[in-house]
């Protein structure tokens, strides 16, 4: 890769990712808004079970090689064969061991449900019709990471926040207007699904011939293979993870439960999207610098995107903090658990500013650790679960899932600053800081005395202006208090790269 001004390759493409991330947010958390309020708590339950199953099952389907052919192609020119072999190999694999995994989910489905959660039979249904989704995503995934590879996030983004999520929602509408609501839990999945590999193997073809007699001589690269089956079992229990509190709310308590809650975890998962944004370009990059032995650049990368992720997320996490209750009141009533909201809150903003460690030892080699890491994490997680579900409920699925993000945060940071040198704590973040803290106090006391005189429960417009006008004001609040601050190198590069972007689209 030709060498640029590092801030402005990581904000360029970390801005793609954003802008993606941000279009696919809307659409899925209006997806959720419209399940919520047309299909209620319980059939919005069995959607987020039937989900969650079908995601632990493309975990040990994709056998980490999404992962896997980042690695590899981020180490080779655009135009090697060596790439271009990766890539077949990669979802050869994917593809076959897809199948299989699709085949033991759907004849297990019943099992799953009436004996592991003992769930409405409708479930069953809809795991059944997941399965046959999952050759569809692990291509479409291992493809877009495959494109990943190459520094250039844009078509995974394009593909996985928008196309994916449009295709969901769109789908779902057109759905329950027309058949009803079991059809449109059913439907949008498989379709998202489809559209989604159609679309990334067109533009996979910009990078690599397609043809699908090299596709099938294409022999097994055993070579990835041995990379990613760790990975594997790190992304396999970082899901459970992910999904254990949905699941163990399935378990000890009922699909409503799990309905109640999908909105508390759908709505603090906004935070991630800062860094997965830049997750998505700092993978490849820290990995070629690993490969190049370049210290320097590894530890720039690293303090540099974890004070974007800072600045990014939280402005939202304190929009959240203070106004959990309105911004779930947007699923209807029932679903208003603002303190739940705040507690998961505060474990993913953890998650998110520790989160680059996770890439970082993966792209250097250290999978195992990694591996290691999330047992741990998810251990602790379960017996939380086991302990707080049947006294707290939703509240204590929500703090059982923080304890174990500030744990496994913990083990990250640590583990960065001994093994790799890296210290995720700079001076870079004082300014961020800061800034945040007098935007919090501030608007606590324009909460107080001036918004809580607005009347957003007497209906859903009301709320929305209520939220648009909270939001606006933390955003032109932060970023002031910031600017007041003063602007460094680092954020000019930030604020050119987004001119450029904007300019480009005028």
């Amino acid at each position: 890769m030709k060498e640029q001004n590092l801030g402005k390759k990581v904000a360029s493409e970390a801005i793609v990712s954003f802008a993606g991330m941000s279009t696919g947010s809307v659409f899925r958390y209006l997806f959720s808004i419209f399940m919520a309020r047309w299909l209620g708590p319980q059939m919005l339950g069995l959607y987020s079970l039937g989900n969650a199953v079908t995601r632990i099952g493309e975990i040990f389907a994709i056998m980490g090689l999404d992962n896997g052919v980042l690695r590899f192609v981020s180490r080779e020119d655009r135009n090697s064969s060596n790439a271009q072999n990766s890539i077949y190999s990669s979802i050869k694999m994917g593809f076959i061991s897809s199948v299989i995994i699709a085949i033991v989910l759907y004849f297990s489905a019943e099992w799953i449900v009436l004996k592991f959660l003992a769930e409405d039979p409708f479930l069953i249904k809809i795991i059944q019709f997941y399965a046959f989704t999952l050759p569809f995503t692990v291509t479409t995934l291992i493809a877009s990471f495959a494109t990943q590879g190459f520094k250039i996030l844009k078509y995974k983004i394009f593909v996985n926040q928008i196309i994916n999520p449009a295709v969901l929602l769109v789908s779902m509408i057109t759905s329950y207007l027309i058949f009803g609501p079991k059809i449109a839990i059913l439907i949008p999945t498989f379709l998202s699904a489809f559209i989604g590999m159609i679309f990334i193997l067109f533009f996979l073809k910009k990078f690599i011939v397609l043809d699908l007699k090299k596709f099938i001589s294409t022999p097994f690269n055993t070579k990835i293979l041995k990379f990613s089956i760790p990975l594997m079992f790190v992304s396999a229990i970082g899901i459970i993870m992910h999904w254990t509190d949905i699941l163990m709310l399935g378990i000890f308590s009922d699909a409503s439960a799990v309905g109640k809650y999908h909105p508390i975890e759908r709505t603090a998962g906004l935070i991630r999207m800062i860094l997965f944004a830049f997750a998505g370009i700092f993978a490849p990059l820290f990995s070629q610098y690993f490969h190049e032995n370049n210290s320097e650049k590894m530890k720039e990368i690293y303090q540099l995107s974890t004070k974007w992720i800072f600045v990014g997320c939280l402005p939202l996490f304190i929009f959240l903090m203070l106004f959990s209750n309105p911004m779930l009141m947007l699923f209807g009533n029932e679903f208003d658990n603002g303190l739940a909201l705040k507690i998961l809150s505060v474990g993913i903003m953890i998650q998110a500013f520790f989160g680059l460690g996770s890439s970082s030892l993966t792209m250097s080699g250290f999978s195992n650790i990694n591996l290691l890491n999330v047992l741990a994490a998810l251990t602790i997680n379960i017996i939380m679960n086991i302990i707080l579900i049947p006294q707290y409920g939703i509240i204590g699925a929500a703090s059982a899932t923080t304890i174990a993000l500030f744990f496994i945060s913990f083990l990250r940071f640590f583990e960065n600053y001994y093994i790799l040198n890296l210290n995720v704590f700079s001076s870079k973040l004082f300014k961020p800081l800061l800034s945040g803290v007098l935007t919090a106090l501030t608007i606590f006391l324009l909460q107080r005395y001036v918004l809580n005189l607005l009347d957003y429960s007497s209906s859903l417009l009301n709320l929305i202006l209520y939220l648009l006008v909270a939001i606006s004001l933390i955003f032109i609040g932060y970023f002031s208090f910031y600017a007041l601050l003063g602007i460094d190198k680092e954020d000019k590069d930030m604020i050119d790269s987004l001119k450029h972007k904007i300019s480009n689209q005028a």
